[in-house]
């Protein structure tokens, strides 16, 4: 009999030790939750970002240095060809430019960057460029 008392006593603890371990169990699940729909957005806003930015590259120095001549023909030949691309959608589009495209051009020049850089970066004309910095955004 002493037992069984003993027992139900020892019991009433261990409901409070798993109501303590579904309680964090539910904190970890909303903390688990909120972080996603935080990398869900971080994930969304680098996506648009590399939309606006369909001529990014990544310089690496392996690539800069190259002596072979036919990899450095061929390189020059997708320059210009990215050129030549680039010129014939500038001549094409008359669409305004937009306000993330206006906001992220002036950031750049606030950075120190040249209107070339920008313009590579921002898929402009240097015109476009120049236009929006001399506008101010507006």
């Amino acid at each position: 009999m002493s037992i069984g008392i003993f027992l139900i006593i020892v019991s009433g603890f261990f409901k409070n030790s798993s109501k303590k371990i579904e309680k964090d169990v539910e904190e970890l699940s909303i903390s688990i939750f909120q972080e996603t729909n935080n990398l869900k957005r971080r994930l969304k806003m680098v996506e648009e970002e590399l939309l606006l930015e369909p001529e990014f590259q990544v310089k690496s120095k392996s690539v800069t240095n190259v002596q072979n001549p036919k990899v450095q023909q061929v390189m020059q030949a997708v320059q210009q060809a990215a050129q030549t691309s680039k010129i014939a959608q500038t001549t094409t589009q008359t669409k305004p430019i937009h306000q993330i495209i206006v906001s992220q051009v002036l950031e750049l020049n606030k950075q120190g960057l040249s209107v070339a850089d920008i313009s590579i970066r921002s898929n402009l004309t240097e015109e476009q460029v120049r236009q929006v910095i001399a506008n101010g955004g507006r």
